[in-house]
């Protein structure tokens, strides 16, 4: 094989290894039973966010019926999604979440 086509493949290599992992959006859902506080509570616990970022992320939600939480690997956005809901369902609270690519 040519040494030009090896360096070639090897730069190919090397791009494809140093290519960042796809990001995906949480978005909280609204629903008329999940309380105010309840919301705040799961951003600041689960998601990590400040208080003033999870009143913001719930008013959002409650006027425009969902809100980005945030932008997450895939592994994460999932695994919090996952421990959200489990929250929220022994609560007995139906609040729910989708997951998008950025």
């Amino acid at each position: 094989m040519p040494q030009q086509e090896m360096q070639k493949q090897r730069r190919t290599t090397l791009k494809e290894r140093t290519k960042e992992p796809r990001k995906y959006k949480v978005i909280v859902l609204n629903d008329d039973f999940t309380t105010f506080e309840f919301v705040i509570m799961i951003m600041t616990t689960v998601f990590l966010k400040t208080l003033q970022q999870a009143e913001e992320i719930a008013e959002t939600t409650h006027i425009h019926q969902k809100a980005t939480v945030g932008t997450y690997s895939l592994d994460i956005a999932k695994s919090k999604v996952a421990k959200a809901t489990s929250m929220a369902r022994a609560e007995n609270f139906p609040l729910s979440f989708q997951i998008e690519p950025e």
